[in-house]
């Protein structure tokens, strides 16, 4: 299955596995499937959806004010992840594969820092 892996920011070097999961929300807020602290990602900020009928990735912006950024492009609609796709928000750039990184946390218990998800966002100008 697919994985995400962090090559820069607050996450350098986490990596999640998404086999299993439908639907995965990215964001600094505490109830995150997966959480960033970086106060330039909204509280959610990026979706990653599963298509099971075509066993596809789309990442999803959260109608957020920083965007989210594939391959250097900001998104503004359901986007296709392929893999090697460089995925940007805020300060962290999610590198999405589709080859299992055996190591990978299951998101459900990722970088779950309670307490600090409540963080104010940081706005580009």
């Amino acid at each position: 299955m697919a994985s995400l892996i962090a090559v820069d920011g607050p996450a350098k070097d986490q990596k999640i596995a998404l086999a299993g999961h439908r639907l995965l929300m990215i964001g600094r807020d505490a109830s995150a499937s997966f959480q960033i602290i970086d106060p330039e990602l909204s509280r959610h900020h990026l979706q990653i959806k599963f298509d099971e009928v075509g066993a596809k990735h789309y990442a999803i912006d959260f109608n957020t004010k920083n965007g989210v950024f594939v391959n250097d492009v900001r998104i503004d609609a359901e986007t296709l992840l392929n893999d090697g796709d460089a995925i940007r928000i805020g300060k962290s750039t999610l590198i999405y594969t589709t080859d299992d990184a055996k190591e990978a946390a299951d998101v459900r218990g990722a970088w779950k820092q309670f307490g600090q998800g409540h963080v104010d966002t940081i706005t580009q100008e």
